[in-house]
């Protein structure tokens, strides 16, 4: 009987051991918050440039419009025949890409934003700032704006907690030479995800929001278009 115990014992004390040896590193283990944004424009090659043409998309925000990747992130020649920048739209900021003459190349170009470490968070919590963390501000809903509209004319905040929902944003196009009858439509497929990040096993949630839609090549100006967004919710990581 006393041996019986014994071995018990022993073979709970290994168990422990193992599990430790196994889990510990993933109890303190930190991964971050992130942003991906990847954009695909298709069907512009086949149109020809007034002077100067200009597409733009939305931008991932939070529900108060507050951009979640750096503004200098996006700016630049990072796409083949375009010029890329942040511009004031009358329905907020948009991603403008511009070119000049010719024919428009097809756009496609990704972004990412990782956080980095939040130094703030290792101060005691007297001394932290009062803002919050940018560990806190990346674990709030996001999703593309401007927002046109949102089901049962929700506040965008109310609509960002929704676990899933379809809203309208808006594209833009102007500056093509009209093509000729029965040209191929511009195809937006943007696809955004912004994940909260995971600490000691706990995962955050991860916030997603895309558009494929097709608009007609002979549109101009703002085109409203249809966005799904969905939620998919954190818990314990293994």
């Amino acid at each position: 009987m006393k041996v019986d115990y014994i071995l018990k014992a022993i073979t709970v004390v290994l168990a422990v051991v193992v599990f430790l040896f196994l889990f510990a590193p993933a109890f303190s283990e930190t991964v971050l918050p992130g942003n991906f944004y990847a954009i695909e424009i298709t069907g512009l090659s086949d149109l020809a440039v007034n002077n100067t043409a200009t597409v733009m998309v939305p931008l991932p925000a939070n529900a108060m419009g507050d951009l979640v990747i750096p503004e200098g992130t996006f700016s630049g020649g990072r796409v083949a025949g375009w010029q890329a920048e942040i511009r004031e739209t009358p329905y907020g900021k948009m991603l403008a890409f511009t070119t000049t003459g010719g024919y428009a190349p097809d756009i496609s170009i990704s972004f990412e934003e990782l956080q980095t470490e939040d130094e703030p968070q290792r101060l005691p919590l007297h001394q932290r700032p009062t803002n919050l963390t940018a560990w806190e501000t990346k674990r709030e809903p996001r999703l593309l704006v401007p927002v046109l509209a949102t089901p049962d004319n929700m506040s965008v905040a109310e609509f960002t907690r929704v676990s899933s929902g379809a809203y309208t944003t808006a594209v833009f196009l102007d500056g093509f030479v009209p093509p000729p009858e029965g040209a191929a439509p511009v195809t937006f497929n943007l696809e955004y995800r912004g994940e909260g990040g995971t600490k000691r096993l706990i995962r955050e949630n991860t916030w997603t929001t895309t558009v494929n839609t097709t608009i007609p090549c002979t549109a101009s100006g703002f085109v409203p278009v249809p966005a799904e967004y969905r939620v998919i919710a954190g818990g314990i990581s293994f």
